[in-house]
């Protein structure tokens, strides 16, 4: 499936679930070894223990979180499914519509110097879409202005099978658009100064998409080399201008002045929300199936077994030992992969409801390219007045969390699988930072308080300190 979109190159930082965790200085996570290969089967799943309801289809209307039960594992799990379903949709019914996450604004045309001003949202034009930055591992106990392009410890992007870098979209709805002008959090005295229990309201949505090379077009728009054969029959598709990655003096940066029209893939997406008793987000992610193989079965063949298609991150027939390794050396170098924790753990019946749910949505997805992509796992905690990182402490896994306790998805936190989303996005204290690597922190502090769940604020104030710093 494809849909030509011209997407704009922004020098925005977008931050993902489990990319980065709060610890002290100079303890910054290494890439995540691979574990050996776990001897216990997954749980099969139930054929009444939690399933999406036929009312959902076709799908029509926004997943309201007002509305949601919270009355059990299964409801969480089901909300991931409905709000995915519905992101995938058409926005309207001309022919050619953007879907509807693609109508979503990118964070930075909110969070600029003095707000977006008389600009409506979602502050771009249908032709400008969506901006594509490439991906390094965070680290350090900062949100850092320079930690995604500078090189530093911890700095780290993903290559394809294909010798590819893969690339992410950060997204936003008009409910936090209109909760970060409201506030005036786009400056940072206002963000520092707001009352710590403030929470996003219900129904704000943050999205980021991962998304791989499927092909590249000369300065012509002719096509120049096929990474993916038949791609828009496999996978969700768009045409992006994209920012060429190189290492120049030892740094990874995408600050090259040269750019490369694109055919991208979608390989992955976080669905990050707010419901009703819940504000401190629903995480939950999603995988196209070709992405990787569990690591408890390798080696494995060059395909996936039940879709036919290569891997788009395992290099076929290579042991659990060499995965999921970064080499600063050569950092552009292919990188092979597997996924340590299927369904992002949890326990038995949490896994069986996510293998339910997968299984009884794919018979309405049939003929289409999101037969492809499955729900990984959602993380969640225990009520209304839980959230992560009391006192700015941040929230270990398994501490008052509920669901998928070890969730990663290996396209977005490759490198960090063994931190689940709130070792990072809790409410804890940030400080926006000039400073790089496992420098100690300086610059301003942002105090512990429900809105540092959320990243996008901070990595903008981080982004400013730096802009300040450098003039």
């Amino acid at each position: 499936m494809f849909r030509p979109i011209a997407l704009a190159i922004a020098a925005a930082l977008i931050a993902g679930c489990g990319s980065d965790t709060d610890r002290p200085p100079g303890n910054d996570p290494q890439p995540s070894p691979a574990p050996a290969p776990a001897p216990t089967p997954a749980p099969t799943p139930s054929p009444t223990a939690c399933s999406a309801d036929p009312a959902w289809f076709p799908v029509t209307a926004f997943p309201d979180g007002n509305a949601f039960p919270n009355s059990n594992n299964c409801d969480f799990h089901q909300w991931s499914w409905q709000m995915f379903l519905w992101l995938r949709e058409p926005a309207s019914t001309e022919p050619g519509s953007a879907l509807n996450f693609e109508t979503f604004a990118n964070p930075n045309a909110v969070l600029r110097p003095g707000g977006p001003g008389d600009t409506p949202y979602p502050g771009r034009t249908a032709d400008q879409g969506s901006q594509m930055l490439a991906r390094a591992a965070k680290s350090a106990s900062t949100v850092d202005a320079d930690d995604i392009f500078q090189a530093g410890a911890g700095n780290r992007i993903l290559i394809d099978q294909a010798g590819n870098v893969v690339y992410y979209t950060g997204l936003l709805n008009q409910t936090f658009w209109d909760f970060v002008v409201d506030n005036q959090l786009y400056d940072l005295s206002a963000l520092q100064s707001i009352a710590s229990g403030t929470d996003f309201p219900v129904n704000t949505i943050e999205l980021k998409v991962s998304w791989r090379i499927a092909a590249t077009y000369d300065s012509t728009g002719a096509l120049e080399t096929t990474y993916i054969a038949n791609a828009d029959s496999q996978f969700y598709t768009t045409r992006a201008t994209v920012p060429v990655v190189e290492v120049v003096d030892g740094t990874i940066t995408d600050n090259t002045g040269k750019t490369q029209d694109a055919l991208l893939a979608m390989v992955g997406m976080h669905v990050v929300g707010v419901v009703k008793d819940h504000p401190e987000f629903i995480w939950a992610t999603f995988e196209h199936k070709a992405n990787a193989p569990d690591c408890a079965v390798l080696p494995a063949g060059a395909t996936n077994s039940s879709t036919g298609l290569p891997w788009s991150f395992y290099t076929p027939n290579t042991p659990v030992t060499v995965q999921n390794q970064f080499d600063g050396n050569t950092p552009l170098a292919v990188v092979s992969i597997c996924r340590q924790v299927p369904w992002g753990g949890g326990d038995d019946q949490n896994i069986a409801n996510i293998q339910n749910l997968n299984a009884s949505v794919a018979p309405h997805l049939a003929g289409t390219v999101w037969a492809n992509y499955q729900l990984i796992g959602a993380v969640w905690t225990t009520g209304d007045d839980d959230i992560p990182g009391p006192n700015g402490a941040p929230m270990q896994a398994g501490d008052r969390q509920l669901g998928s306790l070890d969730l990663a998805n290996t396209t977005m936190e490759t490198f960090t699988q063994d931190a689940n989303c709130f070792a990072c996005h809790n409410g804890g204290v940030h400080t926006v930072t000039v400073t790089g690597g496992n420098q100690p922190p300086s610059g301003q502090i942002v105090a512990a308080k429900h809105l540092d769940l959320s990243h996008f604020i901070v990595n903008y104030q981080a982004a400013q300190q730096a802009a300040s710093g450098s003039e």
